[in-house]
């Protein structure tokens, strides 16, 4: 964890001597409460980074001796020979600098402990949510339900806290559903506050087999326990009955039904209110259900956003969502902090909103654009047969870069600043005596933002908030009246972005799949700052394609993405002077990586393994000729290397050697499926102008919280649903498993070395492809092991062979 999350407070109260205490001098105080960094310097650490740079140096050596070799065996060559020499060495450079590429920027990994609860109310700045959906069928209303419900819950002030909820596939079920959430919150959100529950997700909270957290008996808010579990009885009634109305309502015809006259890709804007706001003084109820006489029964505003898309008009998919989300709530809220969620991604730790918010607030943090928490799943199998979690990237890669300019924006869990949205410059880099009115001159730019004054009247408010911060004594005008509304439904009109900025230096940027990774590129190579944000217990959870093909697919949106962002101008190598050199170098990784695919599958089916021989024939890599004594160290020392930088990064960043190892497969795996095909439709788009097809990830319907247990949680899992994609990774393992058995057949580690590492490599690739194999025997992989019938095939060829010699 980089974060160490604390939610008591003790330190606060005793810290702060408010006797005879300066305003301005307690402000600094509670600024220094906020947050503690502290840098990793371990021994670990440090001998990580010796092992890095060694690796580095043994680099350097084996290729100035590869290169020389290979110019001395080619110099009389004839081309085939030459092309049998280019294409190894051209591979080994590339899968050296991509090494390198992704371990630089980790050497600097830091720690924060965050004090969420420093911060108490009077002190909190308004905040809105997005919540972003687009397909009932893919991305069930009770999913999009239990989000919304969790994060009215969350542990924040509700008139300072307004959900907005984008429907672009404008379905009157969304939109229902929604409705029912908003009057089921005036129930669920007291209930949470009178018992502090947790998760605050009915869905997790009443699902069996799910424990839920629930506070000490000394900090406990109800009067006695018997009161808890008859309140909580009540409550699971009436979510049940929500279940059942939203679940009639996508088995009848309103789930075909458009919410605004037309089709999910032909459809008028609409802006609603579900939940007005709240007044700043704490209302205590009256319920026939539960006692709520000493509770604050107030709920967060609600706001229902679908915006217009008409035939012939590009809609740039989640972008252009989250932008109109932007200017909507830019004319009814206005707050200076965006959280932006998927409508799967759940608030799992009610002070999670609190803890983005000191990050920000923290010295320092005036520079930090956002704050990007780490992605965690339910409903992923036990195993992670297909590496859902990614602990690599969220615990090591993001991590490290939290030491320099700070993680990438992954494109959910993530909280913004707003005027960081609006292109504004962060205060490290900002023109000094230059700030004054800067806010007014950007705002009346209208071939930036668009002709609407009110939202040109907005952006001024926030720019001008975010120069002064004085989120505590300011607080942006909140107007939910007819008219704001009306002016928010014409800022969701898919014609107001013509001929501004939108999408290109404003908001989420357009022009790729993957707009998550382009919109936190273009803050970081303003200067900005971003911040990396895990708590204990995990701020939000979500859900993950278990599913095989699922999961390809979402990869090769991925890695499509990333290649659009690299012959765009959003081009790392292109950035200017404010991006940190370690930051460009992880940007330029994440950009690149689906290039490996090239290599590895020439090297995967090649019929004889790429080793160096001093032969100068076209046979050049006949397992015959044995490699040099020199080659084989180098390889040693590689490999050597190569493990010691993998167990120091395991023990540093602290997640285990199984999920470092199940990463190393799925890299595999996509390196040769998802990987090849991004570059191929990327190609295709760059060459031919061919856009590239956006499918969007199914989310898993959640499991009834009815009594009992749910049959068989990871059906997907064992489900096999062909699709092109697979082809490639089936031939590589195919024309391995082929190697190695012919390998045996013929005896042919009696040849030599070279025979001897080629069937290591056979080896080598049919592990790593074991989660693939798995996913293509579908049901068959309960019982039965890929690896387990590959050793029973090889002893029983081994014994044939044996008996063979022995009857010789």
């Amino acid at each position: 964890m980089s974060m160490t999350y604390i939610s008591k407070k003790h330190d606060y109260a005793a810290t702060l001597d408010e006797k005879e205490q300066p305003k301005d001098q307690k402000s600094a105080s509670v600024e220094s409460l906020l947050v503690r960094t502290t840098k990793l310097t371990t021994v670990t650490i440090k001998l990580y980074r010796i092992m890095v740079f060694v690796r580095m140096a043994i680099f350097v050596l084996f290729f100035k001796w590869r290169i020389s070799t290979a110019l001395a065996m080619i110099s009389d060559g004839a081309t085939t020979v030459r092309a049998m020499w280019t294409m190894p060495i051209a591979g080994e450079l590339w899968f050296a600098l991509m090494w390198v590429l992704d371990q630089l920027p980790k050497m600097q990994p830091v720690r924060r402990t965050v004090f969420a609860t420093a911060l108490e109310e009077p002190l909190l700045p308004t905040m809105d949510v997005f919540v972003t959906t687009a397909d009932p069928e893919k991305e069930p209303p009770l999913v999009t339900v239990n989000t919304i419900l969790s994060i009215l819950a969350a542990d924040y002030p509700p008139d300072k806290l307004t959900c907005y909820v984008s429907d672009d596939g404008g379905a009157l079920l969304t939109r229902e559903a929604v409705a029912h959430a908003a009057r089921f919150a005036r129930l669920w959100v007291p209930f949470c506050r009178k018992h502090g529950v947790e998760p605050r997700n009915p869905e997790a909270y009443f699902c069996p087999g799910v424990k839920a957290r629930v506070v000490s008996r000394a900090a406990y808010m109800g009067r006695s326990w018997p009161e808890l579990a008859r309140d909580r009885r009540r409550v699971r009634r009436e979510y049940e009955e929500l279940r059942l109305r939203i679940d009639a309502l996508h088995a009848g015809d309103v789930r075909r039904q458009p919410w605004s006259r037309g089709t999910p890709e032909y459809h008028a804007g609409v802006v609603e209110v579900l939940v007005g706001p709240p007044g700043s003084t704490p209302e205590l109820g009256v319920s026939d259900l539960l006692d709520l006489t000493s509770v604050d029964v107030r709920v967060p505003a609600v706001v229902y956003m679908c915006r217009e898309k008409r035939h012939g008009r590009v809609h740039h998919r989640k972008a252009g969502a989250m932008n109109a989300l932007l200017r909507t709530s830019a004319v009814l809220s206005n707050a200076p902090f965006i959280l932006n969620l998927d409508c799967d991604d759940y608030v799992n730790n009610s002070q999670a909103l609190r803890a983005g918010v000191c990050l920000m607030l923290d010295r320092g943090g005036s520079n930090v654009a956002f704050v990007q928490f780490p992605q965690r799943f339910d409903g992923v199998d036990p195993a992670d047969r297909y590496a859902n979690h990614n602990r690599v990237f969220f615990d090591c890669t993001e991590l490290g870069l939290d030491g320099l300019q700070g993680p990438i924006y992954v494109g959910t869990g993530c909280m913004f600043r707003r005027a960081a949205l609006y292109n504004a410059d962060p205060p490290l880099w900002r023109p000094h005596g230059g700030d004054r009115d800067a806010g007014k001159d950007v705002a009346t730019e209208a071939d930036k933002f668009g002709i609407s004054t009110p939202f040109l009247v907005s952006v001024r408010a926030a720019l001008n908030l975010n120069r002064s911060e004085q989120w505590n004594t300011t607080s942006p005008p909140r107007s939910f009246d007819g008219a704001a509304v009306g002016e928010a439904t014409a800022l969701v009109s898919c014609g107001y972005e013509d001929r501004t900025a939108w999408g290109r230096d404003i908001g989420w940027i357009y022009g790729t799949v993957t707009e998550d990774v382009a919109t936190g590129f273009c803050m970081h190579r303003r200067g900005w700052r971003s911040a990396y944000c895990a708590t204990a217990p995990d701020a939000f959870r979500g859900t993950a394609p278990i599913n095989l093909t699922d999961r390809l697919h979402q990869v090769l949106r991925w890695a499509a993405g990333s290649l659009e962002i690299f012959f765009s101008r959003n081009n790392a190598l292109l950035a200017g002077a404010r991006l940190h050199p370690l930051q460009r170098l992880a940007y330029l990784n994440t950009t690149v990586y689906p290039f490996t695919s090239i290599f590895l599958l020439l090297y995967c089916l090649l019929p004889a393994i790429p080793l160096v021989t001093r032969s100068a024939s076209t046979s050049a890599f006949s397992v015959n000729t044995p490699p040099s004594a020199t080659y084989i160290g180098f390889v040693a020392a590689l490999m050597l290397t190569l493990a010691m930088v993998a167990a120091l990064e395991v023990r540093w960043s602290g997640i285990t050697l199984g999920e470092w190892w199940r990463n190393e497969q799925f890299w595999m795996v996509s390196a040769t499926s998802a990987y090849a095909a991004a570059v191929v439709q990327v190609a295709l788009k760059v060459a031919a102008g061919k856009e590239i097809a956006f499918k969007l990830t199914s989310k898993q319907r959640a499991p009834s919280a009815g009594g009992g247990v749910v049959k068989d949680r990871f059906a997907e899992l064992y489900a096999v649903r062909w699709t092109v994609l697979m082809v490639p990774t089936a031939v590589v393992l195919t024309v391995n498993v082929a190697s190695m058995a012919a390998a045996v057949q013929e005896g042919r580690w009696r040849k030599g070395p070279a025979a001897v590492l080629a069937m290591a490599f056979n080896a080598w690739v049919v592990v790593h492809l074991h989660p693939f194999a798995l996913g293509l025997m579908g049901r068959w992989s309960k019982t039965l092991s890929p690896l387990l019938l590959l050793v029973v095939v090889f002893t029983v060829l081994s014994l044939c062979f044996v008996l063979h010699l022995h009857m010789l």
